[in-house]
């Protein structure tokens, strides 16, 4: 099988210089290559925004609408992407450059004033939410959203710290669609997001559990003085490496313990495990965090560009202690997930 992607290496732990926003103090801190695409319903088409953090004076932002309509109702694609550097100094957002860097018409100019507009008024609405240490909401002036406006904020969302904007008639204007960690600077994941499908059927991964198999305890320890983290597999699976087994083409799972000299880790790694990497992007529409007794489980559904296919992911973090948790991951064909739900979950709660 094509090996399914999930970027577990030192990166989630790695200390990058990180800065936020000018003026903005970030309980969970941006680091290089995260982004985030909001979903923008103020467009009759289908409208994407997003923006990415690479330093604390550079930023690229990035409008996407897919092509629509026949005949004269056709709209092209539309793709313009704005590097744009800024000076961190200032108390408000100033420009000191920018190069577009993407092909643009005359036509495109209300599109790129619209891309000024909102790097100057989301940095704006962040700035006035002061501290976001935990999710909340307030209310805010934003004109291009019909006047005074309901803004969610939360700090496991890059860049603004904002999940969606509501109007007084609690309609949805602006929906954070998905979010990602570039890994390098080949990393297209940020430059190609073109969206979601509406709805996607996956025909090609079937998984039929065989009934003769046998329950398989896995169970790891870092060292001699950390409890075991434990999950119930059966034999039907193969351990491919250490803390690393395959279910034939369908799924993969792994367990290790992470740790790290961050003062905020949990929330950071927290963070981490909902960003997408390398052409993943997870569907955070659709996402779900539980605080479980003794952990908290992440699950998304995520779509792999390169494959054109979808998966449904379970990540687990259990506190073990100030410094160190340990991670278990399950990653599932959505074909084979969606055929054998009560199989998976139960293996998602054995985790302990």
């Amino acid at each position: 099988m094509k090996k399914i992607c999930f970027l577990f290496s030192i990166f989630i732990l790695s200390i990058f210089a990180s800065f936020a926003l000018p003026h903005v103090t970030q309980d969970v801190p941006d680091f290089s290559g995260q982004y985030v695409y909001y979903k923008d319903k103020s467009f009759e088409r289908e409208s994407y925004i997003g923006i990415v953090y690479y330093d604390e004076s550079t930023y690229g932002l990035r409008y996407y609408a897919p092509a629509s309509g026949n005949g004269s109702k056709f709209k092209p694609e539309k793709n313009i992407h704005i590097l744009f550097t800024i000076d961190p100094d200032m108390e408000n957002l100033e420009l000191t450059g920018e190069r577009i860097l993407t092909s643009i018409t005359p036509e495109d100019t209300d599109l790129v004033n619209y891309i000024h507009d909102f790097f100057y008024e989301m940095t704006k609405r962040r700035q006035n939410a002061g501290e976001v240490s935990e999710k909340k909401s307030e209310y805010q002036n934003y004109e291009q959203f019909g006047g005074n406006v309901r803004i969610y904020f939360d700090p496991l969302v890059p860049v603004f710290n904002v999940e969606r904007i509501d109007t007084v008639d609690k309609k949805t204007v602006l929906q954070i669609v998905t979010a990602g960690q570039l890994v390098s600077s080949e990393d297209q994941s940020f430059a190609k997001f073109t969206g979601f499908a509406e709805k996607f059927k996956d025909t090609k991964h079937k998984f039929k559990k065989d009934k003769k198999s046998r329950p398989l305890e896995v169970s790891y320890k870092a060292n001699e003085n950390s409890n075991p983290l434990k999950a119930q597999l059966d034999s039907s699976w193969n351990s491919a490496a250490e803390n690393f087994y395959t279910l034939n083409n369908v799924a993969v799972f792994t367990v290790n313990e992470v740790s790290s000299p961050l003062e905020n880790q949990f929330d950071v790694l927290k963070r981490r495990l909902l960003l997408g990497t390398e052409l993943v992007h997870p569907n955070w529409t659709s996402q779900k965090i539980e605080e479980k007794e003794n952990g908290t489980l992440f699950t998304q559904v995520s779509y792999h560009a390169e494959s054109d296919s979808y998966t449904c992911d379970f990540k687990f973090l259990r506190e073990i202690d100030s410094k160190t948790a340990g991670l278990y991951t399950l990653t599932v064909f959505a074909g084979a997930y969606t055929g054998n739900k009560k199989y998976f979950d139960a293996i998602v709660k054995s985790f302990n």
